[in-house]
């Protein structure tokens, strides 16, 4: 079992595995299809793993995207009952269940992910770090993307800074 280690802020991560959140993809770049290459020989077999608010949710019947999305990319999409940021529990089992991960607590996971209220709000409920993808992902035609970076500029100015992960996972 390999750790990736990660110096972010000063800190020393030591991550068994980065949970992937994402939007609504059918079709991947090149460019994307590299980077997802690079995260899967990163974190192998059951260290990275993708989690969706369309794709292995109820609302995905038969799981079609959810297949499609594991066939474009090459990483597993959780089959999950619960939308994000409710489905921590789900995750955690994964992990936990997943003998190849070498998670043993929730602040060995980085979540990534754009969005403030599902993403980095499922990180800080389970206890792991988070990693906000501010711009890039998809335009900010809609309201709550927008406010969500005015929330996150507004609490920058003022020195808001992150707490450390914590978990009842451990």
């Amino acid at each position: 079992m390999s750790i990736v280690s990660l110096r972010s802020s000063g800190r020393q991560l030591n991550l068994h595995a980065r949970l992937h959140v994402q939007a609504q993809s059918s079709t991947l770049s090149e460019q994307a299809q590299e980077k997802f290459q690079q995260l899967r020989e990163a974190y192998p077999g059951s260290r990275l793993l993708i989690v969706s608010n369309s794709a292995g949710t109820l609302s995905d019947p038969g799981s079609r995207e959810a297949e499609l999305v594991e066939r474009n990319t090459g990483v597993k999409v959780l089959r999950h009952t619960t939308k994000k940021p409710g489905c921590r529990s789900e995750i955690l089992s994964y992990f936990r269940d997943a003998p190849d991960s070498g998670v043993t607590s929730a602040s060995q996971i980085a979540v990534v992910g754009d969005r403030l209220f599902t993403d980095v709000m499922l990180a800080n409920l389970m206890g792991s770090h988070s990693v906000w993808v501010r711009d890039g992902v998809v335009e900010d035609k809609g309201l709550l993307p927008r406010f969500e970076k005015y929330l996150a500029r507004f609490l920058l100015r003022r020195g808001y800074v992150p707490p450390n992960p914590k978990s009842s996972f451990e």
